[in-house]
């Protein structure tokens, strides 16, 4: 038998060559739009880009019409804050803190200043009329006159007391009235009278005396005219110049009250300006 060679048919399907790649066409697939037809697509949304800083990256959230967004650097801490509930009321305004610096009282003005000047020549004046005084007493025992006294300790420890108690009742009056003086010029009297007795017997040395023969010294000097001169002198002088410091110490009070009444109307006026002009709207 004879081999015949048949022709394939053009008909049948070719088979793939063994190593041609087969090529298969992509199907393209319609999207389902949601849109309603007639209405524009919503534009695209870029993503936010991330802003680099130091320590945190902070990415721009995305504005929401329903929930506003909170800045702060700790992601854990962020909260969404829920708008606000419409209740028909008018807005309350929030409390304003203001701060304004408080204006200080007027100090009271002393008395004291002007009283000590007044004391101190009020004690050049003891001196000067303490020396006329001994000098005519001195003239009268001795027939003549003799300034030598006032060398002598006799002499200037009245005044020294005289000053020293004057000064001290001034200070401590202050702006008192004349009764606190008429009282004070008595002290004072008994604060020279004593206080030039005990010094002058201390300095004649008492305590080296015998007790008989102190006690006599004592005596004497207590009685001394000008011990007790001395003594009504300074009560005098105290109250009448403590008169002249008293009627000041009024002035003194008097402009006082006024400066305080004045300050105080004025922190009124103060107040009620600011309370008109930090007022909530009606």
């Amino acid at each position: 038998m004879s081999d015949t060679n048949i022709p394939a048919d053009k008909s049948t399907v070719d088979e793939p060559t063994v190593g041609e790649p087969t090529v298969v066409e992509p199907t393209v697939v319609e999207p389902i739009s949601t849109t309603p037809a007639g209405s524009e697509p919503p534009p695209l949304v870029e993503p936010a880009e991330p802003i680099a800083t130091d320590d945190v990256v902070v990415v721009p959230a995305q504005v929401s019409e329903t929930e506003p967004v909170v800045a702060t650097t700790d992601p854990a801490a962020a909260e969404t804050v829920q708008p606000p509930v419409e209740t028909g009321l008018p807005p309350v305004a929030p409390d304003r803190v203001v701060y304004v610096d408080a204006a200080q009282p007027p100090r009271k003005k002393g008395n004291r200043g002007v009283g000590v000047l007044l004391a101190i020549l009020a004690a050049i004046v003891f001196g000067a009329l303490y020396a006329v005084i001994t000098a005519i007493v001195d003239a009268s025992n001795l027939g003549a006159v003799d300034v030598a006294f006032l060398s002598k300790p006799a002499f200037w420890v009245p005044v020294l007391f005289f000053a020293v108690g004057f000064i001290l009742l001034v200070l401590i009056a202050n702006r008192a009235n004349w009764w606190a003086y008429v009282i004070g010029s008595l002290l004072v009297a008994l604060f020279v009278y004593f206080g030039s007795v005990f010094t002058l017997v201390l300095a004649n040395g008492i305590l080296a005396m015998t007790p008989a023969g102190g006690g006599i010294f004592l005596r004497s000097v207590f009685v001394s005219p000008g011990a007790i001169v001395a003594a009504l002198l300074a009560r005098e002088i105290a109250l009448w110049t403590g008169a002249a410091i008293a009627a000041r110490g009024r002035r003194v009070r008097a402009r006082n009250i006024e400066a305080r009444e004045a300050f105080e109307r004025d922190e009124a006026e103060a107040k009620a300006k600011r309370d008109a002009a930090y007022a909530p709207p009606a």
